[in-house]
């Protein structure tokens, strides 16, 4: 017969383990729960791949959606491991990516309407036939930039590293929860690219596209400028 002190840790151990599993798949079933409801909202990269979806159809949107997902994995494994801290205590940091992104969304807006104006193809990323460098890596590319560029985004990647904190300590568990932040982020925005590129719906784009078109360049430069604004509020703040 075994010694029942030791029956009796090894069970205390095994209860412990369990409810440290629970409570890990309870906080990154939560902080994944919180990343696809932000993620269904309206913003750049959703603007993003609707327009890549419209203009030129299901693959690029894909691949735009793609970027949006790698510049997810990146953005929850940086916050998670101690940028989330960096930002808050050096918040000047996330201004200059306040400005760095907005100045980036500003220049594909206006590059966008000018060149839909003149009849041209932009090179900012929501042009059909893109630079000849173009296909799958530029619009990947072109995803990633987009969230990679975006104070939002970190922000809503700090909160959720708050929200694991503790569970993702461990390199496994750390290395899950991003992937299932991109994952949940390729569903979404592909979801997304789905959408946009339906026949239906590109054929009404077509009919419209130079208005369309100038309209999406508005929308990327509205969000430029509106993050532009936030950051040189915070500086004045």
């Amino acid at each position: 017969m075994g010694d029942p002190a030791l029956f009796t840790a090894a069970a205390v151990d095994l209860a412990a383990s369990d409810h440290s599993l629970q409570m890990a798949a309870f906080k990154l079933s939560l902080a994944w729960a919180a990343l696809a409801a932000a993620a269904a909202a309206p913003g750049p990269n959703m603007v993003a791949v609707a327009s890549r979806g419209l203009a030129s159809g299901l693959r690029p949107a894909l691949a735009v959606a793609a970027g949006v997902a790698v510049g997810g994995f990146g953005w929850a494994i940086l916050t998670a491991a101690g940028l989330a801290a960096l930002f808050e205590r050096y918040p000047a940091a996330l201004q200059v990516l306040g400005l760095a992104g907005g100045g980036y969304l500003a220049w594909v807006g206006v590059s966008a309407c000018g060149a839909a104006l003149r009849g041209a193809a932009p090179t900012s990323g929501l042009s059909p036939e893109g630079s000849p460098a173009g296909g799958w890596w530029r619009d990947m590319g072109f995803g990633l930039l987009v969230t990679a560029t975006n104070p939002k985004a970190a922000l809503i990647y700090a909160s959720l590293s708050t929200l694991v904190a503790g569970v993702t300590l461990s390199p496994a568990i750390l290395l899950m929860f991003a992937a299932g932040c991109s994952a949940i982020l390729f569903t979404v925005y592909g979801g997304y690219g789905v959408l946009f590129s339906r026949g239906r719906v590109r054929r009404l784009h077509a009919r419209w596209s130079v208005a369309a078109e100038v309209a999406f360049g508005a929308v990327f430069a509205a969000l430029g400028l509106g993050m532009i604004a936030q950051a040189v509020g915070r500086m004045g703040g």
